[in-house]
């Protein structure tokens, strides 16, 4: 009897044994097959993900590699159908064309002046009025900040005409004067979306620092330069970079309010190019036949009009790898998209 028991036994074990190897095989079979399809799906969005990314550097930096392999080539390079990207023969005169034609190093004087005259002007009216949307109470202050909201999307050229006839009766075109008194005036390019970054920080920061500071005898302009001010770094910097940048690329306001004939500006001396490449040309030495045949030539006057953007854009791009790091966290903190 004790040798049925024990047989018994014996099997129910190896029965055990038995649907527990199997469990463990079945349990193995789905870990790997989940395994199997989470890499999958890893691996393919991972894919999907580098072909976008591909695309768009492809789209925004193709256009900038043509224009820097034009830049360096020679102009006869310009009609040969088999240069496509190697020219036959690398060259400068392209660029020094375009420096001369902008008259490069006066214009870029000037235009940083003007770029970074508006830039500080834009900071400290904007921070300004910023802050007095988001701490101060008076009355019509929810109809101003909708005349605020209301700038950004009124389009500038629907008071170009009273603008510059404003400016031309005073006298000031032709000068900084205009763009540093709209800068002033809260009415330079996208002033309205600055007052209201900096609107947005002032209101999220703690009433108890300005609190601690008004019981500590400081007034409204010491509460906001020593207190309110510092805690909002990351907007002022993207307010400063990015008003320097827009005034650097801008040819509407530049345009409007400012003549070549007086003041030379990069944005506005690029427009030009075409009219006067004749006489650039004719200046550096080139004969005056072959000047007026490639002032004819829309390859050549769009190469060295390219080849003047990139001049333009060369300050930019070297400070960008300054400011980089500053840019990328000022733009995260402030919650800028688009």
């Amino acid at each position: 009897m004790m040798t049925n028991v024990k047989a018994s036994i014996k099997k129910s074990l190896e029965k055990i044994m038995g649907s527990v190897q199997k469990t463990k095989k079945h349990m193995t079979s789905s870990a790997f097959k989940f395994t199997v399809a989470n890499k999958s799906k890893h691996w393919s969005i991972a894919i999907l993900r580098g072909f976008i990314i591909f695309g768009l550097c492809f789209i925004v930096i193709y256009p900038i590699l043509q224009m820097i392999v034009a830049s360096i080539s020679d102009l006869r390079d310009l009609n040969d159908p088999l240069v496509v990207w190697i020219p036959r023969s690398v060259s400068l005169q392209t660029i020094k064309i375009a420096a001369s034609a902008i008259d490069y190093f006066s214009a870029l004087r000037n235009t940083f002046i003007m770029s970074l005259g508006v830039m500080v002007i834009t900071l400290v009216t904007t921070s300004l009025a910023g802050y007095a949307f988001a701490r101060l109470k008076f009355k019509g202050m929810t109809v101003l900040f909708i005349f605020v909201v209301f700038t950004i999307v009124v389009p500038p050229q629907t008071i170009a005409m009273p603008m510059f006839m404003i400016f031309n009766y005073f006298g000031l075109t032709s000068t900084f004067w205009p763009l540093f008194i709209l800068a002033f005036t809260g009415m330079g390019i996208k002033a309205g979306i600055f007052i209201f970054i900096f609107n947005q920080v002032f209101r999220n920061l703690p009433k108890e620092l300005e609190e601690a500071a008004l019981i500590d005898g400081c007034g409204i302009f010491r509460t906001f330069y020593n207190v309110m001010l510092p805690n909002a770094k990351s907007a002022i910097i993207t307010v400063m970079l990015f008003s320097f940048v827009w005034q650097w690329n801008d040819v509407f306001y530049s345009q409007l309010l400012i003549s070549t004939q007086y003041l030379d500006l990069l944005s506005l001396n690029i427009a030009e190019i075409a009219p006067r490449l004749t006489y650039i040309l004719y200046t550096l030495g080139i004969d005056q036949t072959v000047a007026e045949g490639m002032s004819r030539n829309p390859l050549v006057v769009g190469t060295i009009a390219n080849t003047a953007a990139i001049l333009m854009l060369f300050p930019l791009l070297v400070g960008y790898l300054f400011v980089q790091r500053l840019f990328v966290e000022s733009v995260e903190r402030v919650g800028i998209v688009g």
